[in-house]
């Protein structure tokens, strides 16, 4: 196993270092935030998204036209899931 303490020799070097650091961290981030990027509606946000007035997609949602999530009272439609409900005709 390699020693994890450095001595640094001068300023360019620290910087350097720093940048990297920086760098990989960003980058990790970025990685988490692709794997999460999925984007969940409320009811109304989805209706106001497709267009429709809230008893409309609350009669989808009964009638299990349209993909959705319940949390306790909480209902939630994916957004992607939504697009492809409408590209494949299912409403």
């Amino acid at each position: 196993m390699e020693n994890p303490i450095m001595f640094i020799q001068d300023k360019k070097e620290f910087f350097n270092l720093l940048n990297e650091w920086e760098a990989s961290k960003h980058s990790v981030q970025k990685k988490e935030v692709k794997e999460s990027d999925e984007i969940y509606l409320s009811q109304r946000e989805a209706a106001k998204f497709l267009r429709i007035s809230l008893p409309t997609i609350i009669a989808w949602k009964k009638a299990r036209k349209i993909p959705f999530y319940q949390h306790g009272r909480k209902i939630l439609f994916k957004k992607s899931e939504v697009l492809e409900a409408m590209k494949n005709s299912v409403l």
